[in-house]
């Protein structure tokens, strides 16, 4: 993913979440006052779109699970290859990948914007108990910091209304442990829905590709080294 893509995703999923405290309150709102068209926002439509990207999301924990046990990466700890602009940790208990980006100023070169999204798979290396995942922009020229901390406990069981999401802005809480299940997703603001299409796919979807292809390249690596000692020993038979 380029830098232009990774700042639209970005942009993107900000505004979603800045949607969803706007929203949720406004609804809660219109809500107190029409409780009966407040029910009847909600559609099978809206219902059914919502289990089938609940689905998709669980289907990408799945995937993350199977890479981390079937490439033993619990237990590998000599992972150098990596995609450029990314960073690979094996940490106690977790793996943890990191996609970064700079802007710097075309005359002084220094940085003005920082972008990094992070994922951390725990795992005990025989399955995938949580996955948390970090987004963060920071403007120097413009003093913004914007964090986003989105923490799935199950990320293998069906339904996604657990996942929690933590919005700071240059330290201070927007959303506090706001779980998704908690946010508004009817028919005039599908805001949840929006989340799960918009940002939780797209982000499970980049970081498992990411994942996979670290594991593949390191999985060749040793093929090659084990095939390079074999034919140095098939030779010595000559001599």
């Amino acid at each position: 993913m380029g830098d232009i893509a990774m700042k639209k995703a970005f942009t993107m999923f900000v505004c979603l979440l800045s949607a969803a405290v706007l929203t949720n309150t406004t609804a809660w709102s219109q809500e107190k006052k029409e409780p009966e068209r407040g029910s009847a926002l909600t559609s099978e439509k809206l219902d059914s779109e919502g289990r089938a990207l609940d689905e998709r999301i669980v289907a990408l924990g799945k995937k993350i699970e199977d890479i981390v046990v079937r490439y033993k990466l619990m237990s590998t700890k000599d992972i150098r290859v990596v995609p450029y602009q990314v960073s690979y940790r094996l940490a106690d208990g977790y793996i943890e990948i990191q996609r970064h980006s700079y802007e710097r100023d075309e005359l002084t070169r220094q940085v003005t914007r920082l972008k990094k999204k992070t994922i951390r798979i725990y795992s005990s290396g025989s399955s995938v108990s949580k996955v948390e995942s970090e987004i963060m922009e920071r403007d120097y020229n413009g003093g913004l910091s914007t964090q986003v901390i989105i923490v799935d406990p199950t990320p293998t069981a069906a339904g996604t209304d657990d996942i929690i999401f933590t919005h700071i802005l240059n330290g201070k809480k927007l959303l506090d442990g706001r779980k998704l299940g908690e946010v508004k997703n009817s028919t005039a603001f599908p805001v949840r829905n929006n989340l799960k299409r918009e940002f939780l796919v797209p982000h499970l979807e980049y970081f498992s590709q990411v994942l996979l292809s670290i594991a593949e390249t390191y999985a060749r690596g040793i093929k090659d080294s084990d095939s390079q000692m074999y034919e140095f020993l098939k030779q010595s038979t000559s001599y």
